[in-house]
């Protein structure tokens, strides 16, 4: 990895940490190096952001500059930390050498940390493979569709200028209706020194090293209990429904030997109505924002239980400035944040807690607004019951709210109901707080309250289950400490809660099944993509074919005329289809193409195996278009 990656990173921490000195709270060492990260990279970013724009491009120089306008920023913060990071770094040691059992004893979270550093590593070195011929494979599903867009927005800000953020997938559109915070993460790593596909992986290695850290640290914060915190991490990154009982029927398929070639997901299969995915595998895997929203979110809960308890002004405050920059980073978990702070206030009554809703709403607002997608509303309907759920081949009658969701989340949400209302198993504060959770869950079952497809209802609901898990788990944990067979029932509910996401992660960990069905393109592609991106002016239009792995694009982040049209419409572009149409025929030659390419403002045309098979008209544009490169399968030409 390049010096410059590394001390961009490492700047991150040492900014997050210096800010985490201004709460005035006493953190132990591990803790306070998880929340930093996750408010390190907020801050580099937003700072990388605003230097950028203010200056009109990214670079390498601007990334570094703006590590620096970054660490400056903390250096309040390291005005009174410089005196108790020794002391800090002391006692992390001295509690490391004592025993394992005592409370005090950060080894639990170590005994965490490395199997899930280590799969963190080995997933995401499978996620972009050299094909050994020049071109790039997919190491997993994940990779190979959600991240292709992740890869062109951050190529928008690396290579294409975009300030302020537009949508690069459809031109014209003049706003970028998506949380693209760690997207903009991984174009500062790329102009730092790593390639368009080393920003992402890295970016994401980052955010999910802290996570784990940061979710365990919430859990013994607010627990005051080590069990729960780290019985919690387990829940939720391993989280699935009954799908690991047609593990059974796989084994006496195949044998035992199926565990090293396991033939599908657990936690997602349409035709048994399962489909609400792992956490890891089905959202801070693909779903990037995810890595930062969950940790944020965490890190806010934590700031308002202790500006609660301690009735602290300057916490309120400081909570309502993190959740106010939330939305270009999460906005699923920004709203969550946002919501239950402001029932907190009303449940509370306290004057202070308009400390909290002030900045939240106010520096929030425009972020908001602008990442908005173009058909946000909220649509009354019995989400389990909907047509769209029902995979052709269900057999079962449909299922019911209670049926759906036994089957997809186990005796989960049962557990959560079961900690509050089980006497003494959550701290009294906890227990009321917890309550408004369940709004996250109810709400989306009887409404659309997300964008475009019902589908993305599922990001509310992994929310429930990342709070609910402290839940959860207080639940086994008390279990587990009265004996007996109620040791053995928490045993059993672990284990399954928890072996159908163990499964799924086990199979993506499998390079023999993720890597080789998922070609992203050939080295021609990556040519051709490198060439836009180093060649052509920063606001050139494309017009290519429209398929999710197009490298163009991917590389360049130049905008094209339209790009895939799941993207394009999960966002609330709701002409993707006449773009698509409007798209072909000027591939072809036919009829209207000058007026549409005059009206787009066309620039470069690409000819290459995805707009064959749109069905480009190489005829035309080989007499329509200058050459301008050239290699293998793909020819780009110049409009005229």
């Amino acid at each position: 990895m390049k010096l410059w990656v590394v001390l961009l990173l490492a700047d991150c921490v040492a900014v997050g940490v210096g800010l985490t000195y201004l709460t005035g709270l006493k953190l132990r060492l591990e803790e306070r190096v998880a929340y930093g990260a996750v408010v390190g990279f907020m801050t580099v970013t937003l700072v990388g952001y605003g230097v950028g724009w203010a200056v009109g491009r990214l670079s390498g120089p601007v990334a570094l500059a703006s590590a620096v306008v970054a660490t400056a920023l903390s250096v309040t913060g390291w005005w009174t930390g410089v005196t108790r990071i020794g002391p800090e770094c002391r006692d992390f040691w001295q509690r490391l050498r004592g025993p394992v059992s005592s409370p005090e004893s950060p080894a639990p979270l170590l005994m965490l940390c490395v199997p899930a550093y280590l799969l963190t590593v080995w997933i995401l070195n499978q996620a972009y493979v050299p094909d050994g011929s020049g071109g790039m494979l997919a190491g997993h599903l994940s990779s190979w569709t959600d991240w292709q867009a992740h890869l062109t927005y951050a190529s928008s800000f690396a290579h294409a200028e975009n300030f302020p953020p537009t949508l690069p997938t459809a031109f014209g559109v003049e706003r970028l209706p998506y949380h693209f915070g760690i997207d903009y993460f991984a174009a500062m790593l790329d102009r730092a020194g790593l390639s368009a596909f080393g920003g992402l992986e890295v970016s994401s290695g980052y955010l999910a090293f802290a996570f784990v850290p940061t979710m365990y640290s919430a859990g013994v914060r607010l627990f005051a209990s080590r069990a729960v915190g780290a019985v919690s991490v387990l829940v939720f990154t391993l989280f699935g429904g009954w799908g690991w009982l047609r593990f059974f029927d796989d084994r006496s398929a195949g044998g035992w030997g199926v565990i090293g070639d396991l033939p599908t997901d657990y936690t997602r299969h349409h035709a048994g109505n399962i489909l609400m995915e792992n956490a890891v595998t089905g959202n801070l895997f693909p779903q990037r924002p995810t890595l930062a929203g969950f940790s944020l979110l965490l890190v806010a809960v934590v700031l308002l239980r202790e500006a609660h308890q301690a009735r602290s002004r300057k916490l309120f405050a400081i909570a309502g400035v993190l959740v106010g920059l939330m939305p270009v980073f999460h906005v699923y978990s920004f709203v969550v944040a946002l919501g239950l702070g402001l029932i907190w206030a009303v449940m509370d009554l306290r004057w202070q807690w308009v400390l909290f809703a002030l900045p939240a709403v106010v520096l929030s607002l425009p972020a908001a607004l602008w990442i908005e997608p173009f058909n946000t509303e909220v649509v009354v309907e019995n989400w389990v019951r909907g047509e769209w759920l029902q995979a052709p081949g269900y057999s079962a009658d449909r299922d019911g709210l209670f049926e759906f969701w036994w089957r997809n989340a186990g005796p989960f949400l049962v557990l959560m109901a079961v900690a509050q209302w089980w006497r003494g198993t959550l701290p009294r504060l906890l227990l009321w707080a917890s309550l408004p959770v369940w709004l996250w869950f109810f709400v989306p079952n009887a409404a659309r309250v997300a964008p475009s497809h019902p589908w993305n209802n599922t990001h509310w609901f992994i929310l429930v289950i990342l709070l609910g898990s402290f839940l959860v788990a207080a639940v086994l944990v008390r279990l587990a400490a009265t004996g007996g067979l109620a040791a053995l029932g928490a045993v059993v509910l672990f284990l399954v809660l928890t072996l159908s996401g163990a499964l799924d992660i086990w199979k993506a960990v499998d390079p023999e099944v993720n890597v080789w069905p998922h070609p992203i393109t050939s080295g021609d592609g990556l040519a051709a993509g490198e060439w836009a991106r180093d060649e052509t002016p920063a606001d050139s239009v494309f017009l290519v074919g429209f398929e999710h792995t197009h490298p163009v694009p991917a590389l360049s982040g130049r905008q094209t005329v339209v790009g895939f049209a799941g993207w394009i419409n999960d966002l609330g572009v709701l002409d993707w289809a006449t773009r698509h149409e409007q798209a072909r025929t000027m591939l072809a030659g036919a009829g209207g193409s000058e007026e549409l390419l005059a009206a787009y403002g066309v620039d470069y045309v690409v000819v290459g195996p995805i707009e064959r098979r749109v069905g480009v008209n190489e005829a035309f544009w080989a007499s329509r278009g200058t050459p301008a490169f050239a290699q293998g399968s793909y020819t780009v030409y110049r409009v005229n």
